[in-house]
């Protein structure tokens, strides 16, 4: 199938006329009879679509032309129909494996194209008061955040071509700089691309022989909404009006912090250990909390002292919680065998993307050891100084010349040291000093003033000084030492009282460690304190925070998949049914995986847990939707007429 195939079979939805295209060499004939009605339009093109697929699966053509590149929401002028349209490219993510084989960069010209037309709509949607515009471009957005998590990283950098040509300051474009442009423009305004900085792509940056973007379509006359002030029936609901504009007022700006938050949090890192039913935690307050034994949340839970609820910047709830650290867990739990806190700092964080959780602990240094284990061993050899070491260092403390009393400035050790002079490592005579310059001469050569010159040799005597001046004064300082070592060693007035070590002490506070974190980050500085504030616990705070816990950060769907057998007429006898044929068991191997209902973390969608409605069903899950299957042949009969599978399904 040619590009102009394509091309002809999308004017033929629109002109209502015979087409001839060219099929594997041959012309064809081929009428469509839609109307101009916009249903039929509709109808037309998720037709086309479907069809497009089962060709595109059976890889029974080559093509040229993306016919998804033309299905551009920017060129039908009814709402509708671009809606219906950005549904289409929406299911075309399941195949995004497919399109590749072909033109390899079909994926990314369609998010080129779907960045592109946002840029287009936004102006024209911040100023329009009807709700179908918002929607659109709404579904616009969350169409880019499936393709965008759809497309692998390489992709996501790739380079955008523009007509323009670059700014010398500023960088090349890539797709990613271009998709969270789009994002940042939904979330301040479209008066924000009139900055070059945040413009992303306009539509005449996308114009190639396969993609026309000024394709004059059929125009379409826009139904009189509901609530116009032109329409005669909207006389009694202008009120109902003006409300639904100001709650709509903001969609577009929520959509489009929802997708950059789930683009930072998930992008490329979906799904992680947990599954793909694990998209938020699904931990509570009340869990590891030594002051709360409800498995629920609970009026109790706020007389726990060890728990404190606060706000951050008007859109983030923070639950710090003090817990009981990991002991007994092989290789240390949290803290890894580290020498650690006799507590961990657990936050809560609900916000925008759903409810996410982190552990924290104080990390003081390695475990300590015992004095016969072999870290302590290992540690002790270290420190302790080479034999062959000492014995050089004997041997260049001798006089070389035989000048008997004379004292003369200490020469550099040729033996390098590779551990760090400890007090207990140097011995009688030894300059801790000297030692120090020669380990930082070693391990840190960058320190050296000359290169392959030691920083334990001497500096040369000023000009100024003679060498008898010199010695004079190196003697003056060693009669000193001495002098000052005699009178320590025996006068006893001058020896200080031995000093023990002060035992650990244990906070009194249940929320120390919490505060101690909230400061770690800052979130109790000055300047901070006007975006972070502490909650009150009331039951209006319970009620809420149940409230978040029952949202679903995802799209969830439950759907109902019956066997019906050859002559299954009634409604009873098709319910019974506890398998079916290959094929059917086929078809619904097909829809997920198989997940066991009893340890599912995911959307449950009405099933229980008990295995009271089957013990394993199909689910099927992406970052931002969730679907589970009723399968009634999974579930097991009932004795009283199967009122179970009744109500599940």
């Amino acid at each position: 199938m040619t590009g102009q195939w394509i091309r002809t079979m999308l004017s033929n939805i629109y002109c209502l006329i015979p087409s001839q295209v060219v099929l594997d060499g041959q012309k064809q004939t081929h009428t469509y009879l839609f109307d101009l009605g916009i249903p039929s339009l509709c109808i037309g093109s998720q037709c086309f679509f479907f069809f497009f697929l089962k060709e595109l699966h059976q890889c029974t053509f080559p093509f040229t032309c993306s016919w998804e590149q033309n299905l551009d929401c920017k060129y039908y002028p009814n709402k509708t129909v671009a809606l219906v349209a950005s549904d289409i490219l929406h299911l075309l993510i399941s195949y995004v494996d497919h399109l590749q084989k072909f033109p390899p960069d079909t994926p990314k010209k369609i998010v080129e194209i779907l960045i592109a037309t946002i840029t287009y709509l936004l102006p024209s949607t911040e100023s329009s008061s009807y709700e179908l515009d918002k929607r659109l471009v709404v579904s616009l957005l969350l169409c880019l955040l499936d393709w965008v998590m759809a497309l692998p990283p390489k992709t996501l950098l790739q380079p955008v071509q523009t007509r323009s040509p670059p700014e010398k300051e500023q960088p090349t474009k890539t797709l990613l700089s271009c998709i969270y442009k789009v994002l940042h423009g939904c979330v301040y305004g479209a008066q924000s691309f009139s900055s070059p900085k945040y413009f992303p792509l306009q539509l005449s940056d996308l114009s190639s022989s396969d993609y026309d973007p000024f394709l004059p379509l059929e125009s379409l006359r826009e139904p009189e909404p509901l609530h116009s002030p032109d329409s005669e029936r909207s006389s009694k609901l202008q009120p109902v009006t003006e409300v639904r504009s100001r709650i709509q007022q903001g969609l577009v700006s929520i959509a489009a912090r929802t997708v950059i938050t789930h683009l930072v949090n998930h992008l490329g890192h979906y799904p992680m250990s947990g599954g793909p039913a694990t998209l938020s935690s699904q931990v509570c307050e009340n869990q590891d909390n030594p002051f709360c034994g409800s498995p629920d949340l609970g009026p109790e839970l706020f007389n726990s002292p060890n728990l404190q609820f606060l706000v951050l910047n008007g859109s983030t709830l923070l639950s710090v919680l003090q817990i009981r650290a990991e002991s007994g867990v092989p290789g240390g739990g949290m803290t890894a065998g580290l020498s650690s806190a006799p507590a961990c700092v657990r936050v809560i964080i609900r916000d925008v993307a759903g409810k996410h959780s982190w552990d924290s602990a104080v990390l003081y240094g390695p475990p300590l050891c015992s004095p016969n284990s072999p870290a302590r061993t290992l540690l002790t050899q270290m420190q302790s100084p080479p034999e062959e070491e000492g014995k050089v260092g004997d041997e260049e403390r001798e006089d070389p010349g035989g000048g008997g009393n004379l004292l003369a400035p200490p020469l550099a050790k040729r033996v390098c040291r590779e551990a760090v002079p400890a007090w207990n490592s140097l011995e009688d005579g030894d300059d801790a000093l000297d030692e120090m310059l020669q380990y930082l001469g070693y391990s840190s050569p960058e320190c050296l003033q000359r290169a392959g010159m030691p920083l334990n040799i001497p500096a040369p005597p000023p000009g100024c000084v003679s060498e008898k001046q010199e010695n004079d004064v190196i003697n003056a300082i060693l009669k000193q030492s001495a002098a000052e070592r005699e009178f320590v060693l025996h006068e006893l007035n001058m020896r200080a009282t031995q000093q023990t070590e002060p035992e650990a002490e244990t906070p009194q506070s249940a929320f120390y460690y919490c505060r101690l974190l909230i400061n770690i980050l800052g979130l109790n500085s000055w300047e901070k304190r006007s975006n972070f504030h502490l909650l009150r616990k009331n039951e209006k705070l319970l009620r809420e925070l149940k409230n978040l816990d029952s949202r679903q950060c995802r799209e969830t769907h439950k759907i109902a998949v019956f066997y019906v057998a050859e002559g299954q007429e009634d409604k009873h006898s098709i319910l019974t049914n506890t398998a079916g044929s290959q094929a059917y068991e086929d078809f619904v191997s097909g829809l997920g995986w198989e997940v066991d209902l009893k340890t599912h973390c995911g959307f449950m969608g009405g099933l229980q847990r008990n295995h009271s409605t089957g013990q394993t069903t199909p689910y099927y899950a992406t970052s931002t939707t969730e679907v589970i299957y009723h399968v009634s042949t999974r579930m097991p009969p009932d004795q009283d007429q199967n009122l179970t599978k009744k109500v599940q399904i």
